[in-house]
């Protein structure tokens, strides 16, 4: 009797730490849209460093801290902070690699794996060739596991979009793959605190602007300032910028 009290102790302190564990880390969510929206990279960082010392187990858990882990390598590269973005690169794909491992058929483990390919190409353009269809192989298994799969869709859409026409690239495409992402997003409900939506509207009016659909990309643009008006990218240089350019 007194053993079978400890297991059950023992089994319900476990499920406690496990429960408190997941409300630590779901609660840097907030954190890490307000990062974003006020472009405090530097607080994202932090974050990334204080959900490492937690070392998440759970594959929802993991797939969270990947999640920053692709925003931040993102935004490294485009501040041409190579070195740094490849450490950072490192230890997210070890984190992709651990899920693929223990899920082989997580699809949005394959999306950042892909994702994480393609940062690599980022960071030396000479490897394109050899890791360009490593990178969309990912993607695709990803939309053939969930044709749904937000990730996916944006990974591929980014693919489209970076991607020289010549080589199959078709920004068109690509803008159709965003809305779409948009939509599912939008139809989940999951739109607070989520900084990856508010990623996606920007990915939607910049391709519309490449694709000099002005309007759309104005009211894109405006869509995203009704949602979030203290955006400081897009309230202070996108949507600026795309004024200018319409006068």
């Amino acid at each position: 009797m007194k053993q079978n009290i400890r297991i059950l102790i023992s089994i319900f302190t476990s499920l406690l730490i496990v429960c408190q564990l997941a409300n630590a880390q779901s609660d840097y969510k907030p954190i890490i849209y307000n990062a974003y929206i006020n472009g405090n990279m530097t607080k994202w960082g932090s974050v990334i460093a204080a959900i490492e010392k937690q070392n998440p187990q759970t594959t929802d858990a993991k797939l969270e801290l990947i999640s920053y882990y692709y925003g931040y390598t993102a935004f490294l590269i485009g501040t041409k902070k190579y070195e740094t973005a490849a450490k950072y690169l490192e230890r997210g794909d070890k984190h992709i690699n651990e899920v693929l491992k223990s899920s082989p058929k997580n699809a949005t483990a394959h999306a950042f794996k892909g994702s994480f390919i393609g940062f690599r190409i980022g960071l030396s353009k000479f490897k394109a060739i050899a890791l360009g269809s490593e990178s969309n192989r990912h993607v695709k298994m990803a939309l053939e596991i969930d044709p749904q799969n937000i990730q996916g869709i944006v990974d591929n859409a980014n693919s489209l979009y970076h991607t020289p026409k010549l080589f199959g690239g078709n920004k068109k495409e690509a803008l159709q793959l965003f809305r779409k992402a948009m939509l599912l997003v939008e139809k989940s409900g999951n739109t607070h605190n989520n900084w990856f939506y508010l990623n996606i509207l920007t990915l939607t009016a910049q391709t519309y602007e490449s694709l000099e659909q002005y309007s759309q990309a104005k009211a894109q643009y405006e869509k995203i300032l009704r949602f979030e008006p203290e955006y400081k990218w897009v309230k202070n240089e996108l949507y600026p910028a795309l004024l200018n350019k319409m006068k």
